[in-house]
């Protein structure tokens, strides 16, 4: 009778259940709540599935990790794309920092929008 056991007991009752659980992983009261979605395949092996915030009584589902990488990684390569150009365009027009050298061998790009999308 489960009104009988302590809470280790329904822990351990707990634990011994298989597949999918919801359970908060971080709780910063009262605006977040950070819920991972995981299967339970034995006591001891649990497979992280999703996970979810619940932010201001907003329920959002966080992008895999490796989504967030592609994201910056590409991001960077446009950052670095721009500031080559700037620096192209400033070194024709003779400004320069003191003691920096362009590099000659700068080519002219435009930068097709349609590709960035």
């Amino acid at each position: 009778c489960i009104e009988m056991l302590n809470g280790d007991q329904i822990l351990l009752v707990y634990m011994k259940m298989m597949g999918i659980e919801y359970i908060p992983s971080e709780v910063m009261e009262p605006h977040l709540f950070v819920i991972s979605k995981q299967k339970r395949d034995s006591p001891e092996k649990v497979t992280p599935m999703l996970i979810f915030y619940l932010l201001d009584g907003s329920l959002y589902q966080a992008p895999p990790l490796c989504n967030v990488f592609a994201a910056r990684i590409t991001s960077l390569y446009y950052i670095q794309k721009a500031f080559t150009t700037v620096a192209s365009k400033l070194g024709k027009i003779g400004y320069g920092i003191k003691g920096a050298t362009l590099d000659s061998k700068v080519t002219k790009e435009t930068i097709d929008f349609k590709e960035v999308k």
